[in-house]
């Protein structure tokens, strides 16, 4: 499209804006664009900077992880990782930003990894969940899959930075709770 006039181009965002024409669009890019499933993590820590670590009944390989699961249809990434951690643990947090995004191979799926803040309560754990513990970032039980182990890793080097900003931010700010 780098080769077509500024009037062609000026048509065609005029002509995309009639409602029936906007819906063909939609129907030929869920026809044509190629669609992956999407997974959530939290990477949750206590008030001790521990990190909140499961070990889950369906991980045969690697059963130790992080409070996690698949988005369901047009969920928001944000409200799914929350709703997997209550689901798993019982517990709430205050969600952070992503700390790592990568497209998995096993399955195929993309991965985004979110860092929160665990707010403090008893563990109920669900039928998906062996047992439940805190570690400290430097003694996590293993083995991890890359993607845990690199989320991890990248959401313990801004863990201290993200808290500061908490205590910064005005009221109303991250608000993913």
């Amino acid at each position: 499209m780098a080769n077509l006039s500024r009037p062609w181009k000026e048509t065609t965002a005029r002509l995309v804006q009639v409602p029936l024409v906007r819906r063909l669009m939609g129907l030929a890019i869920r026809l044509v664009v190629a669609r992956h499933p999407m997974g959530v993590a939290v990477i949750g820590f206590n008030e001790g900077g521990q990190i909140l670590m499961l070990r889950h009944v369906f991980h045969p390989l690697a059963p130790w992880g992080v409070p996690g699961g698949w988005l369901d249809r047009q969920e928001d990434p944000a409200d799914c990782a929350l709703r997997e951690l209550k689901e798993e643990t019982g517990l709430t947090a205050r969600l952070g930003p992503v700390v790592h995004l990568a497209r998995e191979r096993h399955p195929s799926h993309v991965g985004i990894a979110y860092i929160a803040q665990i707010r403090p309560g008893p563990l109920s754990l669900s039928g998906e969940i062996i047992e439940a513990g805190w570690f400290q970032p430097d003694a996590l039980p293993g083995p991890l899959l890359p993607f845990v182990s690199e989320a991890i890793q990248r959401a313990t080097r801004c863990h201290r930075l993200w808290l500061a900003s908490l205590v910064a931010a005005a009221p109303g700010e991250m608000v993913y709770e």
